[in-house]
């Protein structure tokens, strides 16, 4: 395996990665390095397990842009969020599958060829990327691979380039949640292996569980494919706009959909009220504010809308087990 990649990024321009994905080598690698680099400045971290490939990224980009051409001698599947940025994969035959993911968005793909160039339209980029080899989801899906993923299995088994969605997903509280534990995990050695490896398959599995139970919805349930998407739209929103005052009806107008509608497909599709998966965006947002920037609870609650500071430290202490101050006095 060998993948090889020319960027303004990289201080000698080129980077030639072999095996980039160990198979069958239990030995854990992990490497950190720093980018500055042609007003590109910034952290990449690499980390390799046996199938799995770790790499998060969290750069600064002066001119706003930079593109990279990229080529793999090898398929993959990958799972990519991009938590800031904007990420568009163009092949250089124009035959074969683009992917685009833009800021807040995630999605699965599997490509068996890999030629062309990526470019990124953005001041900062924050993600994570998981790749995974073929024989890795299959020995952690057997006996039922096929049956949990079929549309995958199929592209895998005909070498047919495939992404789960057509238009990227907004990331959820939830893998909010899992890509944050992997990101700040501060285990070391076969501890953080063990560690890793375990949110990657509880990320999977909850991504399948929702590719399944979304299927399900959509065999068993009269919504219309139509007021599917609108429902779509009002997480986009909400995920967008989490400051915002939403109130249903406001939601309504926005996606042309009657509030009781709402109301009750979004908890069907989402297994939560619309409310509550706002105040998970909103807990989220904040606690990692509070890790990375001084402000006072008080201004951070009025930020995100809170007319009274202690509504919010009591929202987040149910939400996280601890008061907001805690993160305050690290």
């Amino acid at each position: 395996m060998k993948t090889i990649m020319k960027s303004i990024i990289f201080n000698d321009n080129t980077v030639v990665v072999t095996n980039p994905i160990p198979i069958g080598n239990e030995k854990f690698i992990e490497k950190t390095s720093r980018i500055d680099s042609n007003g590109i400045v910034g952290t990449n971290a690499d980390t390799r397990l046996n199938g799995i490939h770790l790499v998060s990224r969290d750069v600064k980009i002066s001119s706003g842009s930079y593109e990279m051409e990229i080529e793999h001698d090898f398929s993959f599947i990958k799972l990519h969020f991009e938590i800031e940025g904007d990420n568009r994969y163009t092949p250089e035959n124009p035959d074969e599958q683009s992917v685009y993911i833009p800021s807040g968005h995630y999605n699965l793909f599997y490509l068996p060829k890999i030629k062309g160039n990526l470019r990124y339209e953005t001041k900062k980029r924050k993600t994570l990327e998981i790749t995974f080899t073929a024989a890795y989801l299959m020995e952690l899906f057997y006996p039922n691979f096929e049956g949990t993923v079929p549309f995958l299995a199929e592209a895998i088994n005909e070498e047919k380039a495939f992404t789960m969605w057509n238009t990227s997903k907004s990331i959820s509280p939830k893998l909010y949640n899992l890509i944050e534990d992997i990101l700040q995990c501060k285990y070391q050695g076969k501890i953080k292996k063990t560690f890793l490896e375990s949110k990657v398959v509880e990320m999977l599995s909850h991504l399948f569980s929702l590719i399944i139970n979304n299927d399900a919805i959509e065999k068993t349930t009269k919504i219309s494919l139509e007021d599917y998407r609108k429902i779509e739209a009002v997480e986009n929103m909400l995920q967008k706009d989490f400051k915002k005052k939403h109130t249903l009806k406001s939601l309504a107008v926005g996606v042309g959909l009657n509030d009781f509608k709402i109301k009750k497909y979004f908890k069907l599709i989402y297994k939560t009220t619309v409310f509550k998966f706002l105040t998970e965006i909103r807990m989220e947002y904040a606690k990692q504010y509070l890790i990375e920037n001084d402000i006072s609870i008080a201004l951070l609650s009025e930020d995100l809308g809170y007319k009274n500071p202690h509504h919010f430290t009591v929202t987040f202490k149910k939400h996280f087990g601890y008061l907001p101050s805690k993160l305050k006095n690290k």
